[in-house]
């Protein structure tokens, strides 16, 4: 089964300053000083499919909790699919991020030690994000020619390169409430077939 998604994302997460998790480059690092990374963002599709089933136009929101160095796994992820979208396409993205059709999605799956799925109200703009508990605004960080500050070439990066800044509101992530701290958007295309990078 071959399946697509394009579209943009915006996400945020507890860490302070820059999270480390797209680079496994060192645990969570949180205002309180704790090592848990709390998140929660959404994937605005712009355009998908599954086979022959339409999947454009359809949010899916992404709820994360990595309780340590990324690479080591134990991954806690949810996803929240808009309720706007018929039971196919529900069906459809569970099982694309999942990791069930392959992928980058099929990549990650053994990292991944809890998996959830609901129905929810997804609410998404190029910067903030309301979904369940989940509820913030997000602010790229500039550089002196005024654009946005990118990372690129990340090992669990969401997308190639991708925009960080700053979020501030509320994160709830597996029963958990947390502040936001960082932000990251990007344009995000993956495949079944072949696909860019992307961590949870």
């Amino acid at each position: 089964m071959g399946w697509k998604l394009k579209g943009h994302y915006v996400q945020a997460c507890s860490c302070t300053s820059v999270c480390p998790c797209p680079t496994a480059s060192a645990p969570p690092d949180n205002p309180d000083g704790t090592t848990d990374c709390w998140g929660a963002g959404i994937f605005d599709i712009t355009e998908g499919n599954l086979d022959d089933l339409d999947l454009s136009g359809v949010k899916t929101g992404m709820t994360v909790h990595f309780p340590g160095l990324v690479s080591d796994g134990s991954w806690h992820i949810g996803i929240v699919i808009d309720d706007s979208a018929s039971d196919a396409q529900a069906s459809a993205l569970e099982q694309i991020f999942g990791g069930k059709l392959g992928g980058p999605f099929g990549d990650m799956a053994g990292l991944i030690t809890e998996f959830t799925v609901d129905r929810g109200e997804l609410s998404y703009t190029a910067s903030s994000v309301s979904m369940g508990g989940s509820s913030y605004t997000y602010e790229p960080s500039r550089g002196q020619d005024g654009n946005a500050t990118t990372v690129s070439n990340a090992a669990f990066g969401f997308a190639p390169v991708y925009e960080i800044g700053a979020a501030s509101g509320t994160l709830e992530s597996f029963g958990h409430s947390a502040p936001a701290s960082y932000g990251e958007a990007a344009d995000f295309e993956y495949a079944s077939e072949s696909h860019e990078h992307i961590r949870a």
